[in-house]
C-alpha cells in the first residue's frame, strides 16, 4: 500500500496550517484525471492518506492541489493582497508500497517544498 504525507507550516508565524484543503488527481496516460483524495490538514498540519496503486498507476502522473488562498484569507485581513491561491505540485509515484512526504513552508505569497523520506 502506499501512503501519501505531507505537513505544512505557517512561515508567518511558525504555527502547523491546519485546516487547509489538499487533493491529490491521478493523471492517466491518456491525460484523465481521478481524484484519489479530498481531504483537510489536521491541527498538526498534517495529512497521511493510504492507498492502492496498481502497476498501471505507478505510470501516471499525480498531482497534490493545496488551497492555501482558502486557509490565508481565513487567518487575517492583513493578508488580503495575496496572489498565491492553490498550489500544484506535479509527482510521480512509481513504486505501490513506498511513503511519499511533501513538506510545505507557506505564505500568502510564496511556497517551499521539497523532497522527504
Amino acid at each position: 500500500m502506499a501512503i501519501f504525507s505531507s505537513h505544512l507550516l505557517n512561515s508567518l508565524d511558525g504555527t502547523h496550517a491546519s485546516n487547509v484543503k489538499v487533493s491529490l488527481i491521478q493523471i492517466n496516460l491518456q491525460g484523465e484525471n481521478k481524484i484519489l483524495f479530498d481531504t483537510v490538514t489536521n491541527e498538526d498540519g498534517r495529512i497521511n492518506e493510504e492507498f492502492i496503486l496498481t502497476s498501471d498507476d505507478c505510470l501516471c502522473n499525480f498531482e497534490m492541489i493545496v488551497k492555501i488562498g482558502d486557509y490565508f484569507s481565513n487567518y487575517s485581513e492583513k493578508n488580503s493582497n495575496k496572489i498565491v491561491s492553490e498550489i500544484v505540485i506535479r509527482i510521480n509515484m512509481k513504486s505501490n508500497d513506498k511513503k511519499y512526504h511533501i513538506p510545505l513552508i507557506i505564505s500568502p505569497n510564496s511556497y517551499s517544498t521539497w523532497w522527504s523520506k
